[in-house]
């Protein structure tokens, strides 16, 4: 009795806990988007780094495999949390000089709500029905300089020099469904889901640069230069996710396999602002008059479009003799996506919208994403340790799969300003099983890394005009970026089942 109550203690504690920090911290972040692996949904297959196609995904088996599904035992609703997270993003003279695009960020992932029911009439049918984040992408970045230097031919003498950049990129992925798994028979199954997959993606970007002299006290009558980038939009999309599943499992041995469909578009919709400007620019050496532009747009209801592609992933899971552990293996291997409009802006800007450049309109705000083929795996270990306690580890890839386009601010750039990298994450942790649920307690370390990127913008050695391809008042960008990325997580989760046997 003493074992049980400590038991239910401990869990009760453990939810509470996990709760009040996700009621401090409702919104859910991370570094960078442009991975399919980067995170797991529930505990369970989080700290097997998702190996898990094969089976033991638990409650997230609508997502990795829904043949799965079958494998669930009784009726249950579980809600499970999880997943506190403590990363450093470092792009090191990512704009310019010495100057660095980083962030230390403290993260909080809400995980997966699910409903299983087994039909009384139909003992081989499983349904799972579930709502869950998928992917929730956050970077925000505000860094700045300023100094003296002599680099406007026109001003005799020193200028200062002020120069901003501001980066807030948000990408969230919520998933909503239902699957069915049905054991064809003692060793075989089957599975579908159905999923509606809800993308919001928000994105600003502003660069500023001015260069001016100081007359006076007052300030007044001050030679002034100055270069704007601005570029922001919202989208939307919603779209239909479809798995089919094969699990076939032995006394030994278990086999799996997953195909994705290539999501299906529902709806949504995108807004998109854009401007380039500068002014009081001198663009050749013995301009006797300075140059000005304005270019800007902005559009509303675009067609945006976030296409998943088709993907085929395997599994293998091997069981000991004594049924104590498990080894698991999963491959998944996503299909490239030719080049398609993310936002496809038209050439009729609206009666809300404009057009001020020589441009069209969809050609000035419309953006284009490819997507190219990616292979991850994963290999993990699952120990039980006594009746009530489970250890699992695991390692996984997660390779990007947008390819770094240029990264220089231009008059006709349409990209987001982020860099792209491959991450490979490392689980440990603890499984702890009661009566009506279980606690987990684990961590994972990510780690990535990429050299010679384009640097997004040179802040620190300015020329007043270089081309049409380089924002005015910045200096010439090279490829001499290094990307450091640097993630630790602590799993503090919970599965709590609201079905009483």
């Amino acid at each position: 009795m003493l074992k049980t109550d400590f038991g239910l203690r401990t869990f009760r504690l453990t939810a509470i806990l996990c709760l009040s920090i996700l009621a401090l911290h409702p919104q859910a972040t991370s570094a960078q988007a442009g991975r399919y692996w980067d995170h797991n949904l529930n505990s369970e297959a989080a700290l097997l780094s998702g190996a898990v196609v094969a089976g033991e995904g638990g409650i997230a088996a609508i997502y990795y495999n829904p043949a799965t599904i079958s494998e669930m035992k009784r009726d249950n609703l579980s809600l499970s949390a999880n997943l506190f997270s403590l990363y450093y993003f470092d792009a090191k003279s990512a704009l310019g000089g010495d100057l660095p695009a980083n962030r230390v960020q403290f993260d909080v992932y809400p995980r997966m709500i699910t409903l299983t029911l087994i039909p009384k009439k139909h003992s081989n049918l499983t349904v799972e029905m579930a709502y869950f984040t998928k992917t929730s992408d956050f970077i925000q970045i505000n860094q700045g300089t300023s100094h003296t230097l002599d680099f406007i031919e026109a001003n005799p003498g020193d200028e200062q020099y002020a120069a901003d950049y501001y980066l807030r990129s948000k990408y969230e992925d919520f998933y909503g469904g239902a699957g069915v798994g049905y054991k064809v028979s003692n060793s075989l199954a089957l599975g579908l889901s159905g999923l509606i997959s809800y993308k919001d993606d928000q994105y600003y970007n502003l660069i500023t640069a001015d260069a001016f002299s100081v007359t006076g006290e007052d300030f007044q009558n001050q030679y002034l230069a100055s270069s704007r980038y601005h570029l922001k939009y919202t989208q939307f999309d919603v779209r239909l996710v479809t798995k089919l599943g094969l699990h076939l499992k032995k006394k030994y041995w278990a086999l799996g396999a997953t195909l994705s469909l290539p999501s299906v578009k529902l709806f949504g919709n995108g807004t998109v602002v854009k401007q380039y400007e500068y002014s009081n620019i001198f663009r050749e050496a013995g301009d006797t008059e300075s140059s000005n532009l304005f270019y800007g747009g902005r559009q509303r209801q675009c067609p945006a479009h976030f296409k998943d592609p088709l993907s085929v992933a395997a599994g293998a899971n091997y069981y000991s003799a004594s049924g104590k552990t498990i080894l698991l293996l999963t491959a998944e291997y996503f299909f490239g996506i030719e080049t398609y409009d993310y936002i496809e802006a038209n050439e009729d800007p609206g009666e809300n919208g404009y057009n001020y450049t020589p441009f069209e309109p969809g050609e000035w705000l419309s953006f284009k994403l490819e997507q190219k083929p990616v292979l991850n795996a994963g290999i993990a270990i699952k120990q039980q340790i006594n009746s009530n306690i489970v250890y699992s580890g695991g390692f996984r890839t997660d390779f990007n799969y947008i390819e770094n386009p240029g990264q220089q601010m231009s008059a006709g750039s349409n990209f987001k300003s982020v860099y792209m990298f491959d991450v490979y994450h490392w689980n440990s942790g603890l499984s702890f099983s009661f009566k009506r649920g279980s606690v987990t307690l684990g961590m994972q370390y990510s780690y990535g890394r990429a050299n010679n990127q384009e640097q997004i913008v040179n802040l620190e050695d300015p020329v007043e005009y270089i081309d049409d391809s380089i924002m005015p008042l910045t200096g010439y960008t090279g490829d001499v970026v290094q990307v450091r990325y640097n993630d630790i997580s602590i799993y503090c989760g919970f599965i709590f089942d609201f079905i009483k046997k």
